[in-house]
């Protein structure tokens, strides 16, 4: 394995700021990574508060855990949490099947790459724990996979009955997996990991009883040796810990919905877009009614659902807060402040998206007494595959150029040199000679009769159409000469700028894993380093 890193040019809007000059956005975020002193601080902000639920916590985790193949590495972490000078580093991710996009594979790296350099940093426990957000119910944004074509990628859906149950609740549909699971085989090639992968895929599907289940099957399966943690945000039993903050959020949901316009507004006056635009009276929780997750709004001193004649009092909510708080779950604007209030976090591990809105929320955080906790953005990287990075080594080629989104440039640039003649340029010349030799034509016609007028217009509408048909049979005719090698051009941007996008938010891990095993990814973060400002390239 080889690595190797981008250069700063490809980060952009306020991740760059955000890492390169900060004094533009430091104001939104209460600690600034770049001080030599963060951790320190961070750490004397955690130590100065409590966590009385800890014990409980850990009690949970450890419920889930003991269950999962080759849980010892995850029981030790959970043991170290239960002390309390332990901290955690967390990020997290939607259920996606197959654990969706790469990128989420690059968080849970990101996790323990910092956890094992924190805690040799600052002599201390650090344990890496992933935020599964299991109390979301849009299906339709972790139910696909994208699987490879006779040209690029397709996308393939899970079939399954479309509900507003979270993914905790949701039933895996396992027949239609099964389905699914034949499919990606038949588009994955046949190697020395393919049968094992196959054959865990079907055994997980069918022991899974739910997405999140499903998702954690999977992570887990990737990452068992370093003990990463799952803490699933629809568990009922976490709900019952976090029955405290859920009163605290009903009991200042006005100043809430305030505070949050407020940091929208204060980003925005930065002149950054603001990625978290929300309804004024988005109460910002969500409350489970018969199976279905529902949005609840505050207006006029009243919660309500709406296009419903559902309505509530604050106490009515607050009492059920207290019998029932698996009913309640957070959004988008919640759920930090949940997981900050929940976890003596250390650092949390940001995508650019996160961060963005994230950077809306510090209004917020200090309404309830809290600090954004350090924002360390996440791993970012392009896998090239062996016989990508042969073919760039013959072409010396930059697997960077093509990361960047110049690979078609670059293969029109290169089938333009096998011309004898530039096609564009002879038929440029040849419409310009068309159109001044049928200039007159047309002014003549135009004088004698608005018919003939109109006969000029068409007859000289032909005579470009048929130039433009002549030039792509030309172009046509080269590209057929050079077909071979155009493929190659092509097979080389499918991989590492699919569909236009980076690598990292389109495939999934499964088509690498189906090349190079299981423990490709903890290879790559034996070989990675502690710093993520710069995206990776990891040569396999």
């Amino acid at each position: 394995m080889r690595i190797e890193r981008l250069n700063k040019m490809h980060l952009q809007g306020l991740l760059y700021d955000y890492l390169e000059q900060p004094a533009r956005c430091q104001k939104r975020f209460s600690y600034d990574i770049h001080d030599a002193n963060w951790l320190r601080e961070r750490v004397a902000d955690i130590s100065a508060r409590s966590f009385p639920h800890r014990q409980a916590l850990c009690d949970e985790l450890e419920k889930k855990h003991a269950g999962l193949p080759h849980a010892e590495p995850c029981l030790n972490h959970i043991h170290k949490l239960r002390k309390d000078e332990s901290l955690v580093v967390v990020g997290g991710q939607q259920t996606g099947i197959l654990t969706g996009p790469l990128y989420t594979v690059y968080k849970a790296m990101s996790l323990i790459i910092m956890a094992r350099h924190y805690e040799q940093t600052l002599q201390r426990p650090v344990v890496p724990v992933f935020w599964v957000a299991g109390e979301d119910h849009d299906l339709d944004e972790i139910r696909f996979v994208y699987m490879k074509a006779t040209r690029g990628w397709q996308k393939h859906v899970l079939e399954d009955e479309r509900t507003d149950e979270s993914a905790t609740d949701k039933a895996f549909p396992k027949a239609a997996f099964s389905v699914l699971s034949q499919k990606l085989f038949s588009s994955l090639p046949e190697t020395m990991h393919t049968q094992h992968l196959q054959a865990f895929l079907l055994e997980a599907a069918q022991t899974s009883q739910t997405y999140s289940d499903f998702f954690q099957v999977m992570m887990h399966k990737l990452f068992a040796e370093e003990g990463l943690l799952y803490l699933d945000s629809g568990d009922q039993a976490i709900r019952q810990l976090e029955r405290p903050f859920f009163r605290a959020l009903i009991q200042q949901t006005e100043e809430l919905q305030n505070m949050q316009q407020a940091g929208n507004e204060a980003l925005t006056k930065l002149g950054y877009p603001s990625t978290l635009v929300t309804a004024r009276e988005n109460a910002h929780l969500f409350l489970t009614i018969d199976g279905t997750r529902r949005r609840l709004d505050y207006a006029d001193g009243h919660f309500f659902i709406k296009g419903t004649n559902l309505s509530y009092t604050r106490e009515t909510l607050l009492a059920m807060v207290e019998e029932t708080p698996e009913r309640f779950s957070n959004n988008v604007v919640t759920r930090p402040l949940m997981q900050e209030w929940l976890l003596p976090t250390l650092a949390f591990s940001a995508g650019p998206g996160e961060l963005s809105y994230w950077a809306t929320l510090k209004e917020v955080f200090t309404l309830y007494g809290l600090k954004i906790p350090p924002i360390v953005p996440r791993l970012s990287a392009t896998i090239v595959p062996r016989h990508i990075e042969k073919w760039l080594l013959e072409q010396s080629e930059s697997a960077a150029a093509y990361i960047a989104g110049e690979g078609i440039r670059k293969r029109e640039s290169w089938l333009e040199k096998k011309q004898s003649l530039s096609i564009e340029d002879v038929v440029h010349e040849a419409q310009k000679e068309i159109e001044q030799a049928h200039r007159p034509l047309r002014q003549l016609a135009r004088q004698m009769s608005p018919t003939l007028r109109e006969l000029s217009e068409e007859n000289h509408l032909k005579l470009q159409q048929q130039l433009q048909f002549l030039k792509e049979k030309m172009l046509q005719e080269v590209r057929g000469k050079h077909a071979v090698h155009l493929r190659k051009f092509d097979e080389a941007i499918d991989w590492l700028y699919p569909q236009s996008k980076p690598q990292e938010r389109l495939l999934s891990m499964i088509i690498f894993v189906n090349l190079y095993g299981f423990n490709l990814f903890s290879r790559m973060i034996a070989e990675t380093p502690p710093s993520f400002d710069r995206p990776f390239i990891y040569y396999l």
